[in-house]
């Protein structure tokens, strides 16, 4: 299974998600008390995350139309997708 440009680009996303909530562990984990470092941790991860979510829905609004699916189909799913993406 091959992984498009589009498709990469999400997993690199995912992985720098991870890298800062692995940062953020850590700073758990070592107890330290740098609120600041831990605030700008914590809003570079949220911020990430929304950025992602936006890219991903683009992506696969993409992909649907590509695939030509019924207009049925992506409004059901569009609207999923927000419904989801506002009670988080």
């Amino acid at each position: 299974m091959s992984l498009s440009e589009n498709q990469t680009k999400l997993i690199h996303r995912i992985n720098r998600i991870q890298g800062q909530l692995e940062a953020i562990k850590n700073s758990i984990v070592a107890e330290e008390q740098d609120c600041e470092k831990a605030i700008l941790l914590l809003k570079a991860a949220h911020q990430a995350m929304k950025k992602f979510g936006e890219a991903y829905i683009h992506e696969y609004m993409d992909t649907c139309f590509k695939e030509k699916k019924s207009t049925q189909n992506i409004e059901t799913d569009v609207k999923k997708a927000i419904s989801a993406a506002f009670s988080l």
